[in-house]
C-alpha cells in the first residue's frame, strides 16, 4: 500500500514542481514589465538585446516573404515560444524525464521554424516566377512604344495572374501617374514584398524615373540574369530533397520510437529516469544534435540578399 501510494504522488509532485518553475518564471517576466518603465535605459537594452537574440528584423522579412502580413513578428515569436513550452511540458508529463521534455520544446520550435522557412521558399519562388513573367510581359509592352505608366497599367490589367494584385495595389496606392508619387508606392511595396526581384525591379524604374534611363534594355538584362537564377534554385532544390527529407525524419522519428517505447516497454524507459540515465541519455541527445545541425547546415538553401540601396541618391 505504501509503495502504491508513493507511485501515485510521484506524478503529482513531479507537476507540482514543474508548476512552481513555471510561476517563478512567470513572475519574474511580469517583474520586468512592471519594472521597465521605471528603467527606460534598462527597457531599451532589454528589447534591443532580445531583438538582436531573437532575429526579429529577419523574422520580419521572413513573414513578409511568406505572405504573413497579418502576423507581427513578436507574435510570431511568442507564438513559437508558447508552443514549444507546451510541447516540453507535454514531453515531461507523458516521460517523466527532464531531457525529453527539453528535447520536445526545441523540436517543437524547430519544426514551426521550418514549417515557416517552406511557406516562404514556396511561396518566394511562386512570386518570382510571376514577377519574371511580368517583366517579360513589360517587355513586350515598351517594345510597342509604351511608358512605363502604361507598362504598369498593362499588367495589372492583362499581365500574369499572379502578378496582377501587386500591380494593381502599387497603382491604387499611388492614386496617380506622378513620378512622386509612383516612387512612394515603389517603395512601399517593396517594403511589403521584401523579394529580391522586386527591389531589382524597383531599381530599375527608379533609375528610368528619375534618371532617364533607358528601361526595355535594362528589363531585358534583368529577365535573363534572374531567369538563370531560378533554374540554378530549381537545380539546387531537387538535389536538396533528399538530405531535406532526413532532416525532417531525424527531428520527428526519436519522439514517435519513444512514444511507442513507452507504451509497448515502459520498463525499458527506467533507467533512463535515475541520474546516471539521464546523464547519459543528455550526452547521447548531444551527438545527436550536433549530427543533426550538420545535415541542417548541408540542407539549408541559399537566400538571395536583398540590395539596401538610398532612393534619394538616385
Amino acid at each position: 500500500m505504501t509503495g502504491t501510494s508513493a507511485s501515485g504522488l510521484w506524478p503529482m509532485r513531479r507537476l507540482a514542481e514543474l508548476a512552481a518553475g513555471l510561476a517563478l518564471a512567470g513572475a519574474a517576466v511580469c517583474w520586468c514589465f512592471v519594472a521597465a518603465p521605471e528603467l527606460p535605459a534598462l527597457r531599451d537594452w532589454l528589447v534591443g538585446t532580445a531583438s538582436r537574440l531573437l532575429r526579429v528584423e529577419q523574422v520580419r522579412v521572413d513573414l513578409a516573404q511568406a505572405e504573413l502580413h497579418w502576423l507581427s513578428p513578436w507574435r510570431w515569436i511568442g507564438l513559437r515560444l508558447l508552443l514549444a513550452v507546451l510541447a516540453g511540458v507535454a514531453g515531461y508529463l507523458l516521460f517523466g524525464l527532464t531531457v525529453i521534455g527539453l528535447v520536445a520544446a526545441v523540436a517543437a520550435y524547430h519544426l514551426l521554424g521550418l514549417g515557416l522557412e517552406a511557406r516562404r521558399r514556396q511561396v518566394e519562388a511562386r512570386r518570382q516566377r510571376a514577377l519574371l513573367d511580368a517583366i517579360r510581359f513589360g517587355i513586350s509592352v515598351m517594345s510597342r512604344s509604351g511608358g512605363a505608366l502604361q507598362m504598369l497599367q498593362a499588367l495589372s490589367e492583362n499581365g500574369p495572374i499572379e502578378a496582377q494584385p501587386i500591380f494593381r495595389q502599387l497603382l491604387a496606392d499611388a492614386q496617380s501617374g506622378q513620378v512622386d508619387l509612383l516612387l512612394g508606392a515603389v517603395r512601399r511595396m517593396r517594403e511589403r514584398l521584401a523579394d529580391p526581384l522586386f527591389d531589382d525591379l524597383s531599381i530599375v524604374l527608379t533609375l528610368h524615373w528619375r534618371q532617364g534611363g533607358k528601361l526595355v534594355p535594362a528589363l531585358e538584362v534583368l529577365a535573363d540574369d534572374w531567369n538563370e537564377t531560378l533554374r540554378l534554385q530549381r537545380e539546387a532544390r531537387a538535389l536538396r530533397a533528399g538530405v531535406e527529407a532526413t532532416v525532417l525524419l531525424l527531428t520527428v522519428l526519436p519522439f514517435v520510437f519513444l512514444f511507442l517505447m513507452h507504451l509497448m516497454a515502459p520498463v525499458l524507459l527506467v533507467p533512463l529516469g535515475k541520474p546516471i540515465g539521464e546523464i547519459v541519455f543528455a550526452v547521447a541527445v548531444g551527438w545527436t544534435v550536433i549530427g543533426y545541425r550538420v545535415l541542417q547546415r548541408m540542407s539549408e538553401p541559399p537566400r538571395e540578399e536583398r540590395i539596401a540601396f538610398n532612393e534619394a541618391a538616385l
